[in-house]
């Protein structure tokens, strides 16, 4: 470019969004570009030759700033009108003449960039609602200036728009923004609110306040409620936003805005593993339990996959009420811990069922329960059907069928000798899927039964159209037997109402003569409890299959009380 005329070749410059101008020595205009000419408001013919100071007044300041520095001054359009611009000056060669290069940029246009990036990153550009980043700047800064109560009355409140996702999804994401939208602008008009955000794509966050910690509080979540619970009807399909509530209390100035806000939507997620609608407030032991549930999760997954031997079965016997026979055993998983030894039930199979692994576990006990199976018949014993049980996940998924009968194939082993326990509370969940289930096994070969069953909603309409064989009385109402006449009546009504089906009814935790003598009164032949036995190991399991008639002792008290 040194070499050749650069004031020929200067419509190059057309392509830059900068303005371009050229000045020869006297400080005349010698070249300038399309921007340029836009910038100024004249047109080239008129521009070129005229003086640059007519339009810049202070551009002495550029000419002399050097090569390097970007320098910004002062300007006029050619209707008077002022501007504000910053520029760079470089000096080029066109023959034997050196000229000034001046590259100019509009500042005020650069500042309105610079505005709208900075808008674009603190706020959500679909919904014009603050963003996450925006929430917790402007919670921040309400921090910072004492704006806040530290008695428990200011709160951010996360809130989960329940099904949101299912709209994007199906209807569009102007759909969803614009439900989002119209949920803000409710929830800007209610008097607690101060400030609404969308921290993701379903969750709003909002800063509340009540007068009393307490008294009020109720009445808030009413509030948020009525303005994100709606019904949402696209054409003729009707849905329904019902949300949950995460709640963190603003109680100690130096508190970091996110961990306010990360609190809130721990809270919330905690809400979600409860019925529709749940409300939770944060609260440390609640974190710690998380915390803790993590640690097992993780735990369980490297058990799963690397160290199955961890996992190990016990057995407890189902008794015949009238002759003290084992007419069947459970199997019931445990965890031998490397450090921790041995982890109850309780603690890890709701950890595996909200980390959607319990099927990993239902596959191991299958392949256990199995393989144990053949063993005792080798050895000779006698063998009980022996019951598994089955959660949710197994049911909706599917694979528990396939999976099984390809193991008992392997093994050699009649599926008569296992039976499936599911819990009412999962065959309500999904009818369809249970009776799928049921059917196959039954197809298969094996027994089903209804497990805890009372705890769900008790009633046989949902089971009689299964191919169900036994029916499980939870023990809770066993138990309670004594002092409870509405437990007595379940009792008597389940086993009655099994019989009537055509089904067999199982007492479950009968742990005294006196509960034995009750549920025999009122027809439940086969019980299992620890007045028989706690669950065994497979060694202890295989001398009572050896023993005749093992528990006839524990009848024969019975039968002493009754006389």
């Amino acid at each position: 470019m040194t070499k050749t005329n650069i004031a020929d070749q200067f419509d190059a410059f057309d392509a830059l969004h900068d303005c371009a101008f050229l000045l020869d020595s006297n400080g005349l205009i010698v070249a300038v570009n399309k921007s340029g000419t836009e910038m100024i408001g004249s047109d080239p013919m008129r521009t070129i030759g005229t003086p640059f100071c007519d339009y810049f007044p202070d551009c002495e300041k550029l000419l002399e700033s050097g090569t390097r520095d970007v320098v910004e001054i002062n300007g006029r359009r050619a209707d008077g009108s002022g501007m504000l611009v910053e520029g760079r000056m470089s000096e080029v060669q066109s023959g034997d003449r050196t000229l000034s290069l001046l590259i100019l940029r509009d500042r005020r246009s650069r500042v309105a960039l610079e505005e709208k990036l900075v808008w674009a990153a603190f706020n959500d550009p679909a919904t014009k609602l603050p963003n996450l980043l925006g929430f917790c700047s402007r919670v921040g800064q309400r921090l910072q200036g004492g704006e806040f109560a530290t008695d428990g009355t200011e709160m951010v409140i996360a809130i989960s728009l329940g099904r949101l996702g299912f709209f994007a999804g199906t209807l569009g994401e102007a759909t969803r923004a614009r439900i989002v939208r119209e949920a803000g602008e409710r929830l800007r008009r209610l008097d607690a609110v101060s400030e609404v955000a969308l921290l993701d794509d379903s969750t709003i966050g909002v800063v509340a306040a009540v007068k009393s910690a307490t008294d009020e509080f109720g009445k808030l979540i009413e509030g948020l409620r009525a303005c994100v619970e709606v019904s949402y009807s696209p054409s003729e399909n009707a849905a329904r936003i019902v949300p949950h509530f995460g709640v963190s209390r603003i109680n100690d100035p130096d508190l970091d805005p996110e961990d306010i806000v990360r609190k809130a939507r721990f809270a919330l997620n905690a809400a979600m593993q409860k019925a529709m609608g749940s409300v939770e407030i944060y609260r440390d032991e609640t974190h710690r339990k998380a915390v803790h549930d993590l640690v097992v999760e993780h735990d369980l997954r490297r058990a799963i996959s690397e160290r199955p031997d961890e996992f190990w079965l016990a057995y407890q016997p189902k008794v015949d009420c009238d002759t003290g026979e084992i007419v069947g055993l459970e199997a019931l998983l445990r965890w031998n811990h490397p450090k921790r030894g041995m982890v109850a039930p309780n603690d890890f199979f709701p950890v595996a069922r909200q980390a959607g692994i319990a099927s990993e576990l239902t596959f191991i006990v299958l392949e256990k329960l199995v393989w144990q199976i053949k063993k005792w018949q080798s050895a000779g014993l006698n063998t009980v059907p022996v019951a598994f049980n089955i959660g949710a996940d197994d049911v909706r998924e599917n694979r528990v069928v396939r999976f099984l009968s390809n193991l008992l194939h392997m093994a050699d082993l009649a599926p008569s000798a296992l039976e499936c326990e599911l819990t009412e509370t999962s065959i309500v969940a999904d009818m369809r899927a249970a009776r799928n289930l049921f059917e196959q096994l039954v197809a298969m070969g094996l027994t089903t039964a209804v497990d805890d069953f009372g705890t769900g909603y008790s009633s046989l309409v949902h089971i009689t159209d299964l191919p169900v064989s036994v029916v499980k009385i939870d023990k809770s109402f066993v138990q309670t037997m004594e002092t409870s006449k509405g437990s007595k009546a379940i009792v008597q009504a389940i086993t009655a109402m099994t019989a009537a089906m055509g089904a067999v009814s199982i007492a479950e935790g009968v742990e005294t003569h006196a509960q034995l003598t009750e549920i025999r009164e009122y027809g439940c032949r086969l019980a299992q409890g620890y007045l028989f036995d706690r669950p065994l190991e497979p060694d202890a399991v295989a001398r009572r299959l050896s023993e005749f008639r093992p528990y006839a002792a524990q009848l024969e008290q019975d039968m002493a009380i009754l006389v």
